[in-house]
């Protein structure tokens, strides 16, 4: 949903062959649906990020429905608890978005890049976010998770550059996604306000991330790798 849908959509637009791997099968099901209905192909897989047979049956389900893998998006993601500061949050918490924020992001890459090797080379690309930058209040885990896997995908690009593997990350403010969805919903005026904090003045939409993504991992940007690319609107540059 969101970024993620929005990717699939383009990608698939551009002739790409897409895994939607959701653990909301409603939701994957239906994107491979609206890829079908404008001609692309996509299928869907089900899948729990955070656990590692998951993770091996995404990889495994592109390899033998496509014969081989040459993207990884790393976009599942969660915000966890809001408006709570880290003596409030529980231990559960913590571990469910270390788990699906990072652990995810591990298990993803560590099953993908020996089918990448294979094929000569491949491009992971991590969703990030501009809270890795700023202490954003009330969400402290979730901004370290942010943290962890720029510096983890800047890791990969150093491991792996020599076999042909790039790796990068795409940073967005808040959007317009079911994350983001229930803040605009209960609180328009605080939404507004945010927006017209942004210099280019409105917040991000999923198409400017799929955008982005889209020249992250072509040929246009293969000379770029362990580097971050924010879309904010200019909202990092213009400081507080």
């Amino acid at each position: 949903s969101g970024f993620g849908k929005a990717t699939s959509l383009l990608w698939a637009k551009e002739g790409a062959k897409v895994v939607i791997a959701d653990w909301v099968t409603e939701s994957g099901e239906t994107t491979v649906k609206e890829i079908e209905a404008a001609g692309g192909d996509a299928t869907f897989v089900k899948v729990d990020v955070s656990k590692a047979v998951d993770a091996e049956k995404m990889v495994k389900t592109a390899v033998d429905t496509y014969g081989k893998l040459d993207i990884l998006f790393n976009n599942a993601g969660i915000l966890g608890p809001t408006r709570t500061k880290i003596a409030d949050l529980t231990e559960e918490d913590v571990d469910r978005l270390i788990a699906i924020n990072i652990k995810g992001v591990f298990l993803g890459t560590k099953y993908a890049i020996p089918e990448m090797i294979k094929s000569g080379g491949g491009v992971i690309l991590t969703t990030g976010s501009d809270s890795a930058f700023v202490g954003n209040r009330g969400i402290p885990v979730y901004v370290a998770t942010k943290g962890a896997v720029l510096a983890f995908s800047r890791a990969l690009a150093m491991d792996y550059a020599p076999e042909g593997i790039r790796s990068n990350t795409i940073s967005p403010c808040f959007g317009r996604t079911p994350m983001h969805a229930n803040f605009m919903e209960i609180n328009m005026e605080g939404w507004k306000a945010k927006e017209s904090e942004i210099p280019l003045g409105r917040a991000c939409e999923p198409d400017d991330v799929a955008s982005a993504a889209l020249f992250l991992v072509s040929d246009g940007a293969k000379f770029i790798t362990g580097t971050n690319l924010m879309v904010d609107g200019g909202w990092l540059a213009k400081g507080f």
